[in-house]
């Protein structure tokens, strides 16, 4: 048989089969005239070196499997040890298709949830409806008021990475849903500010920042224990930390403005003056806090 018929017979192709033999799975045939001729025991070993590919094995652990046999020669001196090599690779392969199945199993129950949230009317992302929609009520506020929509899209796309991340704990839906109307016009008048912060000169932009700042601490402290709930949700040790480093990150990245930054820093201040926020924050960022 040539290479081609070979290979159709094995449902394979020509590449394969030669790519077998550089591997050493498949033995080169003898050439009659200036060709390679293949012979029955070459389509009988090409077929089961296909059918354990098609079992999940790797094509190393197909010729740990083949080479020697010990379906074939049972009573050799030394098969045991090899028979134990054959098992080992072979439940090995079993180990990796369960670990797989669960791995598709948990991919199905996201799948099952982005379904129920399409259903449901709800945005596809990784974050809790509610914070959701807590950002589009707020961008239309800031419409209303006619700020600049802009830091209200930065914040969202930083909850987003966050999300995505896993960093952002359920317990952030009671506080927000805990804001009633007025409330939710204190955010967009506040995000609104924020927003003009970037367009104010050096000392009236940090003046306006730690005002700005006390007035955000106060809208926090209506609503300590849940904001303490959210902060106690947090990851801690390494991954606090990470955490806390990509805040930084993510927030010089998304406000560059001086005045901006000094607003971070004087909200940070007045949270850790505080002894229960103090204590909540430095468990997850560590002693010494930075945004």
């Amino acid at each position: 048989m040539r290479v081609t018929k070979i290979a159709d017979l094995a449902g394979t192709t020509p590449r394969a089969v030669r790519h077998y033999h550089r591997l050493g799975l498949l033995e080169v045939p003898p050439t009659v005239r200036g060709r390679r001729e293949y012979g029955v025991g070459h389509l009988a070993r090409l077929l089961r070196i296909r059918w354990l590919a098609d079992s999940g094995l790797s094509l190393h652990q197909v010729a740990e499997v083949l080479a020697p046999d010990p379906a074939t020669c049972p009573e050799r001196p030394g098969t045991g040890s090899r028979r134990q090599v054959v098992l080992s690779d072979l439940r090995a392969v079993r180990d990796t298709i369960s670990a797989q199945r669960r791995l598709l199993a948990e991919q199905a129950q996201r799948i099952d949830a982005l379904i129920s949230r399409v259903e449901a009317g709800q945005a596809l992302a990784p974050v809790p409806s509610a914070l959701t929609r807590f950002y589009d009520a707020l961008e239309a506020r800031v419409r209303a008021l006619g700020g600049d929509v802009r830091s209200v899209h930065t914040e969202r796309q930083m909850v987003l990475v966050l999300g995505s991340l896993g960093m952002v704990p359920d317990s952030v839906v009671p506080f927000i849903e805990a804001l009633d109307d007025a409330e939710l016009d204190m955010c967009a008048q506040q995000i609104t500010t924020f927003a003009h912060l970037a367009q104010l000169p050096g000392d009236q932009g940090v003046a306006t920042a730690r005002d700005l700042a006390a007035r955000s601490m106060d809208l926090i402290s209506r609503h300590k224990h849940l904001t303490l709930a959210v902060l106690g949700d947090l990851p801690d040790g390494v991954m606090g930390h990470a955490m806390w480093h990509l805040v930084q990150v993510l927030s010089d990245a998304g406000y560059p403005c001086p005045a901006q930054h000094a607003f971070a820093s004087r909200l940070l201040e007045l949270l850790l003056a505080d002894p229960d926020f103090a204590a909540t924050i430095r468990r997850s960022a560590g002693k010494d806090p930075v945004l």
